[in-house]
């Protein structure tokens, strides 16, 4: 039996090489399979820079061309309005700075939000009567459904573009009411771009043309 036992030993390794073999051939091409996959999920997942989600909407960069203040976007009188791509309940979607040459009033509102329903008339109001001069106003819901936004229009008669800032973050960037850190809130931005007014709180018909002068055509401001 001593004299057979190296035999029976060579034949137990060579399987044992066998198998250790086969299991590399098949680890490494499986693990170089993984770091690939998993390079390709990073890529596909990795952040794209503060304030823009995955399918690209929410606050975006100004572009230089359409920034003629020389500063950097801010909510403030007398600097570019940030920039925001959103979408519309019907799928579309609206860019801010694609409207400049326009005069534009961004409203902030949510249909559960009591002021914003007392507001709203005044803004469609205010929409019919300068529309044919140029003036556009773009109401951005905040985190509501289409179908909420939708019904919502169609309640007041609402003309005017309807975007929805969907993880409300346009709350932040654009600092809602301000002190009182509420909606709604509305920004006037004159036909380049900059911001010339702004209000915290639901508007009367006064407070509206008092700062729609300061963007339409033939203000002095």
């Amino acid at each position: 039996m001593a004299d057979q036992q190296p035999e029976l030993d060579g034949v137990e390794e060579a399987p044992r090489r066998s198998w250790a073999g086969a299991f590399r051939s098949l680890v490494l091409p499986l693990g170089l399979l993984a770091v690939i996959l998993g390079g390709l999920w990073y890529w596909d997942t990795r952040d794209d820079g503060p304030g823009i989600d995955d399918g690209g909407y929410g606050t975006v960069e100004l572009p230089e061309s359409r920034n003629v203040t020389g500063r950097s976007p801010a909510v403030e009188t007398g600097r570019a309005a940030p920039d925001f791509l959103l979408q519309t309940p019907d799928g579309g979607e609206l860019r801010l700075s694609d409207l400049q040459g326009q005069p534009v009033l961004v409203n902030f509102w949510a249909s559960w939000c009591s002021p914003c329903r007392a507001e709203m008339p005044e803004l469609v109001a205010a929409y019919e009567r300068h529309r044919d001069n140029g003036l556009v106003i773009v109401g951005v819901n905040l985190q509501e459904t289409d179908g909420q936004v939708t019904s919502f229009a169609e309640d007041f008669g609402v003309d005017f573009p309807l975007v929805i800032d969907r993880d409300g973050e346009l709350s932040d960037v654009w600092r809602l009411g301000g002190p009182i850190e509420g909606i709604p809130t509305s920004y006037f931005i004159d036909a380049s771009g900059v911001i010339r007014a702004l209000f915290y709180g639901p508007m009367q018909d006064q407070d509206i043309e008092e700062r729609l002068a300061e963007i339409m055509p033939g203000s002095s401001a």
